[in-house]
C-alpha cells in the first residue's frame, strides 16, 4: 500500500505537469500560428505585388503595340513560381486579354475585383478569393498598369503555400513540444524519486518502527531540505523517547 501511494504521488505530479506544459505548449503554438501566418501572408502578398509591378512596367509598351503574343510570353516566363497560381492581364475595362489559363479562366477569377479602391495605395489592390472550382482560396493582387490606363495585371498567389508552411511549422514544434515534456516529465519524476518520494518512504518506516519501540536505529536522510529537517526533528525525538525510556527502566 505505501508503495502504491508514492506511486500514485509520482503519478498526480507527473499529470499536473504534463496538463501544464499542455496549457503552455498550446499558448505558444497559437502564437506561433498567428506570427508565422502573419509573416508568411505578408511576405507572399509583397511577392505577389512585385511580380506584379514588373509585369506591369514591362507590359505597358506590348499594350501600346497591341502585341498579345508578346504579352502572353511575359506572363507565361513569371508564373513558374511554386506559390503562383495564375497571371493575368486586363484591359481598362476589366476584360480579360490575356492569361495562363489558355482562355479556361475559373468564373470566380474572371470577377477578380469590380470595384477596387486604389484610394489608399494606387495603382494596386489585393483580395482573398476562393475558388471553389478548384478548391483553394486565392490572394488576388491587381496592380495598375499605367495608373489603369492601359489595363491591369492580376497575380493569383496561393494561399495553400502559407497553410503547408504553417503545417509544417506546427508539426516540427509539436514534436519538439512531445519530446521537451516527455524529458520533463522523466527528470522530474527522477528527482522527486530521488528527493522526496524515497526520503518520505524511509522517515515512514523509522517512525513506524519507532512507534513499535525500535529505537536502536538511527534516522538518517542524506538530504538538505526540508525532509532532512523532518529527518532531523525524527532523529532527535527519537534519541530523546529512548534516553526516557531508559531513565524509566532504570528506575
Amino acid at each position: 500500500m505505501k508503495k502504491l501511494a508514492y506511486f500514485s504521488l509520482r503519478l498526480r505530479i507527473a499529470g499536473f505537469i504534463f496538463i501544464g506544459t499542455l496549457i503552455f505548449s498550446s499558448i505558444i503554438l497559437y502564437m506561433t500560428y498567428q506570427y508565422v501566418n502573419n509573416t508568411l501572408t505578408d511576405s507572399l502578398i509583397e511577392q505577389g505585388h512585385i511580380v506584379a509591378a514588373n509585369i506591369a512596367e514591362i507590359a505597358a509598351e506590348k499594350i501600346i503595340e497591341e502585341d498579345l503574343v508578346e504579352l502572353k510570353a511575359i506572363i507565361e516566363k513569371h508564373k513558374y513560381y511554386s506559390n503562383i497560381e495564375y497571371i493575368l492581364i486586363e484591359n481598362f475595362n476589366g476584360q480579360i486579354e490575356t492569361d495562363t489559363y489558355n482562355g479556361e479562366t475559373p468564373t470566380e477569377i474572371q470577377v477578380g475585383h469590380p470595384e477596387t479602391d486604389f484610394s489608399e495605395d494606387p495603382g494596386y489592390g489585393m483580395k482573398l478569393i476562393p475558388v471553389t472550382s478548384q478548391n483553394m482560396r486565392i490572394y488576388d493582387i491587381k496592380q495598375a498598369i499605367k495608373e489603369g490606363l492601359l489595363g491591369f495585371v492580376r497575380v493569383g498567389m496561393k494561399k495553400s503555400f502559407v497553410d503547408q508552411k504553417i503545417k509544417e511549422t506546427i508539426i516540427y514544434l509539436s514534436i519538439v513540444f512531445l519530446i521537451g515534456t516527455f524529458l520533463a516529465i522523466t527528470l522530474t519524476i527522477f528527482i522527486i524519486t530521488l528527493q522526496f518520494s524515497r526520503p518520505i518512504a524511509h522517515l515512514t518506516d523509522m517512525a513506524y518502527k519507532i512507534s513499535m519501540g525500535d529505537f536502536n536505529k538511527p534516522v538518517r536522510v542524506p538530504v538538505k531540505n526540508e525532509i532532512g529537517f523532518l529527518a532531523e526533528a525524527i532523529e532527535r525525538m527519537r534519541e530523546s523517547l529512548k534516553s526516557s525510556i531508559e531513565r524509566l527502566k532504570s528506575r
